[in-house]
């Protein structure tokens, strides 16, 4: 397995309706050393079905945690906690690359 060189944060809170796009946007990178560390802020849609079908799917790594609802900031605190790599981004949940 390639070493990951970055880790992409995403916040997201009931976000089901636009995940696909960032999630697309990722897949279409060409560079493919990085992790998305998609942290779910509490939703209750089907943010974590989406996201757990996009894992099985294997297209791109994809690290998933749900946390109690806490805000924005609460969620990038998490995942600077879980960081594998040593350079990370931030993309939100409603953005693309």
């Amino acid at each position: 397995m390639e070493e990951k060189l970055l880790t992409i944060a995403t916040p997201t809170y009931n976000r089901a309706h636009t995940l696909p796009d960032c999630y697309e946007s990722l897949c279409e990178q060409t560079d493919r050393r990085f992790i998305w560390l998609v942290i779910d802020d509490g939703s209750y849609d089907n943010t974590e079905e989406i996201v757990q079908s996009w894992i099985v799917e294997g297209k791109i790594e994809i690290k998933y945690i749900k946390k109690k609802n806490g805000g924005k900031a609460s969620a990038l605190n998490r995942g600077i906690k879980m960081l594998e790599t040593k350079n990370a981004v931030c993309l939100d949940s409603d953005d693309t690359f």
